[in-house]
């Protein structure tokens, strides 16, 4: 019965497992008796494989594990050259784990490309201007504009802008 139930406790953990090592993207780039090397293109950051490279290696079956920034490889040394399949799924497991909790740790890469772009936006808008406005006074003013003209017709929307604009005047005061 306990062979049973710990077999069909398997059976439903194991494709959770192999779903995140499939999200994650994670492929087998070579086993040899011993070692392992696994990649994945979403370990290329620098707090990702420094968290693998920490936490990876506390694990008992592992002897040394070598994180690269620059390949999003993960290189595993294992203290026995054979590792039964469960051993191999709970080190799968861990790694998936530790890489999802970094994953989290980094900043998006989306939200770089905007501060970047709004950065060169806003230096342009500077260039041009000779220093008199950047992109916030001007989007301040836009909202200042948009906020007295729809006055009569949105009082509502229209507070919230001029709000909006005294909001960004103060954070910039400060």
């Amino acid at each position: 019965m306990i062979p049973t139930l710990v077999g069909l406790g398997a059976s439903f953990l194991a494709p959770k497992i192999m779903g995140q090592f499939r999200d994650q993207k994670v492929k087998v780039v070579h086993a040899l008796p011993g070692r392992l090397r696994l990649q994945c293109s979403s370990w290329k950051h620098k707090v990702v494989a420094d968290m693998l490279n920490a936490q990876v290696k506390q694990h008992p079956l592992i002897l040394t594990a070598k994180a690269s920034e620059i390949t999003g490889s993960l290189l595993l040394q294992f203290v026995v050259s054979h590792i039964s399949q469960e051993e191999l799924d709970e080190i799968i497991t861990t790694i998936v784990n530790i890489a999802s909790e970094a994953i989290l740790q980094k900043e998006s890469q989306l939200m770089n490309g905007m501060k970047n772009t709004l950065g060169f936006v806003d230096r342009g808008i500077k260039k041009q201007t000779n220093g008199l406005a950047d992109f916030d006074s001007l989007f301040v003013l836009f909202l200042l504009g948009k906020g007295v003209q729809s006055f009569s017709s949105a009082p509502a929307f229209s507070a919230s802008l001029l709000y909006w604009s005294y909001s960004i005047i103060k954070r910039k005061g400060e």
